[in-house]
């Protein structure tokens, strides 16, 4: 059996059972083992691993062998609340694989002498605990014996003897550097950034407080994430941005006319894997200058100019450059020198990150291969297209060119008209149509006797005051923000569908239409429409949910559905829907969170939440399967409509697949080939990942990915990736998981 290393699992879940060490319970002691002792045998030490060998008094009694940092140990009063604590988070480790703790254990407990054991990936001059006790696999592995303890202390560690020398040639916004090492057999990381960014990390008084051998090994992460980001195998990040010997790297796109800091460090490297920087930091620091000019222009044309939209299309001579392309109102005095450099004082530092940079021709036409005609903010008003090369800093001379958008109809003529579809028992959908496509407008829907006692008065006041404070938020953020441009953000223009939600069943509604000024932002007119739709009626079918059972994804494995990847690691809930005779549709999903209550989440509230999400149900195999994640609180939802298309209420049921309630996949296997040979057809897994239907298995897991800026990659160049102002407790000795 493998050997467990508690190291950095223990950490929380000793924290946790501690304090819950202080309740009234009684606590249970060890059952007698038939005093089963061990001899523990420490081998060679250094400052990341411990050897050590076992010999249990019976050779054929199963035991747990675990180590844990001293701090963590010695904070147990007793050592059965250690045993507790250990157990407790073996089985909160084999609930999230879907295993219960009887299944997870075979995995890891030893049986027998340990001849060679060896902990690795330890921090230096530290000192640790191994762990032992008897287990018994007939009475659900609790412990059966005493805790032998035995105490040890990783090396000091020894920090490689080397040196780096590091000359900085500085190009305009580029840098070359030439390092040299003092031996070439050590293996060593660089990085340079601004120094701005160092002193903010590093500073004693500062936020963070990092030390420097922190910081680096904090650089060294980001970049490794940054690199995983882009595609890069770890195998691949260790040959990129680990050196031995003189090297001669290079930085370009550097930010110009900035102070940057060098930092570079030896490391040793394991083969386990285990990242150690081995020599204090060295710093050295340049000043980049202006970005180096580069030899290319653009071609700008605007065309078919209309009130709201124009033709435009830049094609710069170069189409592997970087640039800045923007089109935004133009005062009518502004050169274009100066309409760049405004630009890059309020977005130089994003542009520096990679955003709002841009290469190739840029086609905003509505022509073949052409998404559409650039979309403009406001009518009868003058702007600008201006296009610059920028990498680092401003790289070309700006080429800018005017126009001025067509003048529109008085918002205050515009007509509307609201057309209803969708009708459900809490809300339908209404498409809004002006005569004019260049009107700004907003919505609003109530309850016909709600509407008739409005205070169009006070109304207007409120949806004036609405737009003088996000305009006021604008403008904090960028001092040249628009009118026009927060109603294109906040407000609807041309044709929209909006959704009147969260209503009573059979309840006339009625709506405004408030026409807004593309001067002022404030209400020029409001549009009243009485009776616009009345609410559908609520069906009498409610439908019930009941639970089949959950079972294990790694024990279907494929067998059943095809698909082993989709299932490995999950579970898959199984449902089946009652109650709905005579319906002449069934529809389901599964969601997230126990939202059974119905008083905290009506039906009336999550209708239009939930209605781009339901699936058909088969009537004839009422069963849903979903793939889901293993203790995740999920709800089950089911609705069904008479035949006159009434939806009657949601059927909830809540579930939550643990280790302890799977079941037999013989039973789940069992299930789905009586429905297939009911069907005379195979349930498979739907083509979508999140949403099926039900000839099949659902996947109910949407991950959310941060998007990490990435630099470009080019041999032999410096990555530079500035580390994100959310620096975590890194330890200073190593960065894990990384291996070789």
């Amino acid at each position: 059996m493998k050997k467990f290393n508690l190291l950095m699992a223990l950490m929380m879940v000793f924290a946790l059972s501690f304090a819950a060490c202080n309740d009234d319970e009684e606590q249970i002691p060890p059952t007698d083992g038939g005093n089963l002792t061990f001899e523990v045998t420490v081998g060679e030490i250094t400052s990341s691993s411990i050897a050590y060998t076992v010999t249990p008094s019976d050779l054929k009694a199963e035991y747990l062998c675990i180590l844990a940092d001293a701090k963590t140990v010695e904070s147990f009063t007793r050592d059965e609340f250690l045993v507790e604590a250990i157990l407790e988070e073996l089985k909160a480790e084999a609930g999230a694989q879907g295993k219960t703790l009887a299944e997870y254990m075979p995995e890891i407990v030893d049986k027998g002498a340990i001849t060679n054991g060896k902990f690795s990936n330890l921090s230096p001059a530290s000192k640790y605990y191994i762990i032992l006790f008897g287990v018994d696999p007939a009475n659900g592995y609790k412990a059966n014996s005493d805790v032998v303890k035995k105490d040890v202390t990783t090396e000091e560690f020894q920090d490689l003897n080397i040196t780096f020398e590091v000359e900085t040639t500085v190009d305009g916004n580029s840098a070359t550097f030439k390092i040299t090492p003092s031996n070439n057999d050590d293996v060593w990381y660089f990085t340079t950034l601004p120094k701005a960014t160092y002193d903010a990390y590093t500073d004693p008084a500062g936020q963070y407080k990092m030390e420097t051998r922190q910081f680096m090994l904090f650089c060294l992460q980001q970049e490794i994430e940054a690199r995983r980001q882009q595609g890069m195998s770890d195998t691949e990040i260790m040959n990129a941005i680990f050196h031995k010997g003189a090297l001669e790297l290079e930085g370009k796109g550097l930010t110009a006319n900035t102070e940057y800091i060098n930092q570079i460090a030896g490391f040793i490297i394991t083969p386990e894997g285990q990242v150690t920087i081995a020599t204090d930091v060295t710093t050295t620091t340049y000043t980049t200058g202006n970005a180096q000019a580069q030899d290319f222009t653009f071609e700008i044309t605007v065309g078919e100019v209309e009130a709201m939209n124009a033709a435009i299309k830049i094609v710069p001579t170069d189409e592997t450059a970087t640039f800045c392309w923007m089109v935004a109102p133009w005062d009518g005095q502004k050169t274009a020198t100066e309409v760049m450099d405004d630009i890059v004082a309020q977005y130089g530092n994003f542009m520096n990150n990679g955003a709002l940079l841009y290469k190739g021709v840029q086609d905003y036409t509505g022509g073949p291969g052409s998404p559409y005609k650039y979309k403009l903010d406001a009518a009868d008003t003058d702007y600008y297209v201006i296009a610059f090369g920028y990498a680092g800093g401003v790289t070309t001379a700006p080429v800018m060119e005017t126009f001025r958008s067509l003048a529109a109809p008085d918002p205050e003529s515009t007509t509307f008209q609201i057309t209803a579809s969708d009708i459900s028992p809490y809300g339908f959908s209404a498409e809004v149509t002006p005569s004019e496509t260049t009107t700004y407008y907003t919505v609003g829907f109530m309850p016909t006797e709600e509407f008739k006692t409005l205070d169009f008065d006070q109304l207007t006041a409120d949806i004036n005051a609405n737009f003088d404070e996000m305009f006021a938020m604008s403008q904090m953020f960028d001092p040249n923000t628009t009118v026009a441009q927060v109603l294109s953000t906040y407000y609807y223009k041309g044709v929209f569908t909006v959704d009147a939600s969260e209503l009573t069943p059979e309840t006339a509604c009625s709506g405004f239409v408030a026409a807004l000024s593309a001067e002022t932002g404030h209400v020029v007119k409001i549009h009243k429409f009485e009776n616009i739709a009345t609410t559908g009626k609520l069906g009498n079918i409610n439908p019930s949910i009941e639970l089949i059972g959950y079972w294990s994804g790694d024990d279907e494995a494929g067998q059943i559905f095809g698909q082993p990847d989709a299932t490995r690691g999950k579970a898959i809930t199984v449902v089946k829907y009652s109650g709905f005779n005579s319906a002449r549709k069934l529809f389901a999903l599964m969601w997230y969170d126990e939202m059974t209550n119905v008083d905290q989440y009506p039906d009336a509230s999550l209708w239009s939440q939930l209605k781009a999400n339901w699936l058909e149900i088969d009537q004839s195999q009422p069963y849903s399967f979903y793939v889901v994640e293993w203790e995740t609180p999920q709800t089950a939802f089911a609705y069904a409509e008479d035949n006159d298309g009434n939806p009657g209420t949601f059927g909830r049921l809540f579930t939550r697949a643990t280790a302890e309630n799977k079941g037999n996949i013989q039973d789940l296997i069992d299930l789905v080939e009586k429905l297939n040979a009911t069907s005379k057809s195979s349930f498979t897994l739907p083509k979508s990942g999140i949403i099926g239907k039900n000839t099949g298995i659902t996947r109910n897991d949407k991950n959310i990915k941060a998007n990490t800026p990435v630099a470009n990659v080019v041999k032999n160049e410096v990555e530079v990736v500035e580390p994100k102002p959310f620096a975590s407790s890194y330890n200073v000795s190593y960065v894990r998981p990384f291996y070789l």
